[in-house]
């Protein structure tokens, strides 16, 4: 009977060791939003949005860390330059380097 109590206890303990380091921010509310911001330096606070599809009543609410909100913006601003500059032209936006005005 012991050996089942410490196994059940140990897979116990073993199951939340493993879970993801992520909390649920998505059901938060506001009020806990902020109380978690002001626990974690700047880049780690927590932004949430709504999003309605067209078509849909259906909203979907998102939530990310500035730092990965910072790394979309990058990343949609670099696709943007290769869509409008083509990836093999000189220049890039913010940073013309051999534009032949020099």
């Amino acid at each position: 009977m012991n050996r089942i109590m410490i196994a059940a206890m140990a897979s116990v303990i073993l199951a939340s060791c493993t879970g993801t380091d992520r909390l649920a921010f998505h059901r938060m509310t506001e009020i806990e939003l902020l109380a978690y911001n002001e626990t974690v330096e700047v880049p780690d606070w927590v932004y949430c949005f709504d999003e309605v599809r067209t078509g849909s009543f259906i909203r979907k609410r998102y939530c990310l860390t500035l730092l990965e909100i910072l790394a979309a913006l990058e990343d949609n601003s670099h696709a943007l330059g290769v869509v409008n500059y083509g990836a093999r032209n000189r220049y890039t936006p913010g940073y013309n380097q051999g534009s032949g005005f020099d």
